[in-house]
């Protein structure tokens, strides 16, 4: 009898050990580094930056991966990936057939994969195809390719391509093909020795971003959670405009802060995707708290017809912000992520480019005028679908 409940006690802290390892993996409860008070210096908002031309935007997948195609194919010394999402697709597969034909002159080729962003592949995987980075047909066991998938690791939502530490390449897409060739997105190019070496240096060994520089890179890591505080900096620096294209909102403290903002009389567009592939009732609510703001002057609030997987702010028309970052606590707390913020003048090619972007943006969009009618359940599933994506 003893015996037997020596094994019911051994089996009850075994699915309690595994309960809390799959909440602290999934979750991160505690969180990474701590959250500066000032990220973006007093200096990067009084000047503009005087040379914004190694820094450039690509907008939708077509371009972003014409562009990472382009470096792979020219490569001669390393390729270093950080994705957390590669699909078994057609773009995936192109992907995985340029990677082996550069190990094959010789590049050394290095791929960090996340594991959490395994989920959004199961149903692939389910049909036979899983992501190339775990098979021997694709890039598994490969020479000259070394394929890291720890599983220990923080979960990582940054994606970036370094080629011959020349240029990086880096934003919201991920290696599959709804980001090539049919959602709405974001990518920046790095093209600069310089730079590139510094976003290596800051991103993958967390060393601070030097200075002077004509552009920050903000990272959520083990030594610091960087990009809210960085976000809300712009928000409350602003003072005229402030536009807002978001795949995924939800965190309180950016609500806040664009709430401010908007009551002290900013004008405040938000654009969010009419059918999010995840998180809608989430992004409903957020809605709905937004136009709650006041009577005197709510952020104005537009939904895009199709599915929009932008991270990209621009406030008072030339200081900007593009990277991997979602607007929720996972993002804002508990993932490694990265985005790159940016005060130019309204004649740089980047900061026109992402003006001209996002007014094209919203002349696609619909007005939300009234708040949305949420039953119990839809805001039961918003609040769930706040902290799990």
């Amino acid at each position: 009898m003893k015996s037997r409940h020596k094994i019911i006690f051994l089996i009850f802290v075994i699915i309690i050990f595994l309960l809390a390892s799959t909440i602290s993996f999934v979750f991160n409860p505690l969180g990474l580094g701590p959250e500066p008070d000032i990220i973006l210096s007093h200096g990067f908002f009084d000047e503009p930056a005087k040379d914004l031309s190694e820094l450039e935007l690509l907008v939708d997948g077509e371009s972003a991966f014409g562009e990472v195609i382009f470096a792979i194919d020219a490569a001669r010394d390393s390729i270093y990936i950080q994705t957390y999402i590669w699909k078994d697709d057609e773009i995936g597969r192109l992907m995985v057939k340029k990677l082996k034909a550069a190990a094959d002159r010789g590049v050394v080729v290095t791929i960090r994969k996340d594991v959490l962003g395994t989920v959004f592949e199961l149903g692939d995987m389910l049909n036979g195809k899983p992501s190339p980075v775990f098979t021997s047909e694709g890039l598994k066991g490969y020479k000259n390719i070394n394929v890291d998938n720890d599983v220990f690791a923080d979960t990582d939502h940054s994606k970036y391509f370094i080629v011959d530490r020349q240029v990086v390449i880096f934003g919201g897409m991920n290696i599959a093909d709804e980001y090539h060739k049919k959602w709405h997105d974001y990518m920046a190019a790095i093209r600069s020795a310089r730079w590139t070496e510094a976003f290596e240096q800051k991103v993958i060994h967390g060393v601070a971003w030097p200075t002077p520089s004509p552009f920050i890179v903000a990272v959520n890591d083990r030594s610091a959670t960087e990009i809210r505080t960085a976000l809300i900096q712009i928000i409350d620096h602003a003072a005229e405009h402030i536009i807002i294209e978001h795949a995924y909102f939800s965190d309180d403290k950016v609500i806040a802060a664009v709430k401010r903002a908007a009551m002290r009389g900013i004008q405040v567009d938000v654009i969010l995707p009419r059918r999010p592939d995840t998180h809608i009732y989430a992004n409903l609510m957020t809605i709905n708290r937004l136009l709650a703001a006041g009577p005197q002057n709510p952020p104005r609030i537009f939904l895009y017809p199709h599915m929009s997987h932008a991270k990209v702010f621009l406030t008072d028309g030339v200081i900007a912000a593009v990277g991997s970052a979602n607007l929720t606590p996972r993002s804002m707390l508990t993932s490694k992520e990265l985005t790159v913020f940016v005060h130019g003048t309204k004649d740089d090619p980047f900061i026109s480019e992402l003006r001209g972007q996002l007014a094209a943006d919203l002349s696609k969009c619909e007005r939300v005028l009234a708040p949305f009618e949420l039953s119990f359940s839809e805001k039961i599933m918003a609040v769930a679908g706040k902290y799990i994506w």
